[in-house]
C-alpha cells in the first residue's frame, strides 16, 4: 500500500502538490482506494473519497513499530553528488534519524552553505521518498555543518568514528550500543581522515572503531556501519 507524509488539520488531510500528482496521475488511484497516511509520526489508514479535488477520509490508526529503538545520526564527509544522494537514501532505509554532511580536509568535493541550501530540497525529497518506500514514520533531518568542527553541535550520547588506522582491531559494538540512548557514527571522505581530524574527534570522546580488515569506499562504509548498528538495535 502506498504511504504518504501529510499534514492533518481538523481531520482534513493536506497533501503536498507532488504527492497529489503522484496519487492522481502516476498511480491513477480511484475512489475507494486505500492509502497510508503519516502525520507527526503516527500512521493512519485512509480511503480516497474524491480525486478532483483529491480528498482522503481517515479510517483508523495503524499501530506499528518500525523505527529504531534509539536515535541514530550519520555524519558523512562530502563526496561526489551521486554518492551523497545514495547515502541519504540508504541511511533513511536503515533507520537513521539525521544525516549531517561535513567538509573533510581530504574531501574532493567542496561546497558552501549556499551550495547546500540549493541542494537541500533535493536531499529532503530523496529522504522523503525513501521513508515512504520503506514504510517509516519519520523523515530524517539533513544538515550541513561546514568543516569537521561543526559536528560538535549534533553529538549523541555515544559517538563513533570509523578510522582506517583502526582496521582489523575489534571493538565490542554490542556492549557500547546497548548502553547508549543515542548513537552517532562518522564516516570520512575518500582519502580518509586527516590526523588532526582524528585527534579532534578523540578530543570530543568519539570512539574509533574498525569496520573490518578491508578499506571500504566511503559510501560502502556508511551503509555497512549503519547496517551493523540497525541490526544491534533491532535484536
Amino acid at each position: 500500500m502506498q504511504r504518504y507524509f501529510v499534514d492533518i488539520k481538523n481531520n482534513n488531510v493536506i497533501f503536498k502538490e507532488d504527492d497529489i500528482f503522484h496519487i492522481t496521475k502516476v498511480m491513477r488511484m480511484k475512489l475507494g482506494d486505500h492509502i497510508e497516511l503519516v502525520s507527526e509520526k503516527k500512521t493512519y489508514l485512509g480511503i480516497i473519497s474524491s480525486t478532483n479535488p483529491l480528498r482522503v477520509e481517515i479510517q483508523e490508526p495503524i499501530l506499528e513499530d518500525v523505527e529504531l529503538s534509539k536515535n541514530v545520526t550519520l555524519f558523512f564527509a562530502l563526496a561526489k553528488s551521486d554518492k551523497i544522494e545514495f547515502v541519504i537514501q540508504k541511511a533513511t532505509e536503515l533507520g537513521a534519524n539525521k544525516v549531517v554532511l561535513f567538509q573533510g580536509k581530504r574531501s574532493i568535493v567542496k561546497f558552501s552553505q549556499d551550495d547546500f541550501n540549493r541542494k537541500k530540497a533535493r536531499y529532503l525529497s530523496i529522504a522523503k521518498e525513501a521513508s515512504e518506500q520503506c514504510h517509516r514514520q519519520y523523515i530524517p533531518e539533513i544538515e550541513y555543518v561546514g568543516d569537521i568542527k561543526g559536528v560538535k553541535e549534533h553529538l549523541s550520547e555515544l559517538n563513533l568514528f570509523a578510522y582506517e588506522l583502526e582496521a582489523g582491531k575489534v571493538t565490542n559494538l554490542t556492549e557500547v550500543v546497548d548502553k547508549a540512548q543515542s548513537i552517532s557514527i562518522i564516516i570520512g571522505p575518500e582519502g580518509g581522515f586527516d590526523e588532526s581530524e582524528a585527534e579532534f574527534l578523540k578530543s570530543l570522546e568519539f570512539t574509533p572503531i574498525s569496520l573490518g580488515k578491508r578499506i571500504l569506499r566511503c559510501e560502502t562504509a556508511a551503509v555497512y556501519a549503519l547496517s551493523v548498528i540497525a541490526y544491534l538495535l533491532d535484536k
